[in-house]
């Protein structure tokens, strides 16, 4: 699963992917605070303290009782290993920086 981060706006990627978490600056530019607060960012360096709550609500549909079964055993892996802060409820992760890629339709048509 991958918080994306542009200057403006968060999503989350693959959010059925719960085999780790990655939160991920596009481009050049940082996150203006309005795109952390979107994600749920509450600690940003190296690594990224995001708020459990914003990835459920930003995983949207996604967010099935089964999902939600297998989100608590992935925070419970990363609790073992420090990685989540119960009282601020967030996970940490770790910050990459990529190039944002360009949306492609299915008819192969940019988006």
């Amino acid at each position: 699963m991958e918080l994306s981060l542009g200057a403006d706006v968060a999503r989350l990627v693959n959010p059925d992917d719960l085999s780790g978490f990655v939160v991920v600056l596009e481009g050049d530019e940082d996150p203006r605070p309005e795109a952390l607060a979107a994600g749920g960012v509450i600690g940003f360096g190296d690594h990224a303290w995001v708020r459990t709550d914003a990835l459920r609500r930003l995983a949207g549909a996604v967010a099935t009782s089964e999902w939600e079964q297998r989100f608590a055993a992935m925070l419970d892996h990363a609790r073992m290993r420090g990685w989540v802060d119960d009282e601020q409820r967030a996970v940490r992760g770790h910050v990459e920086r990529r190039q944002p890629t360009e949306a492609i339709l299915a008819n192969g048509d940019p988006a």
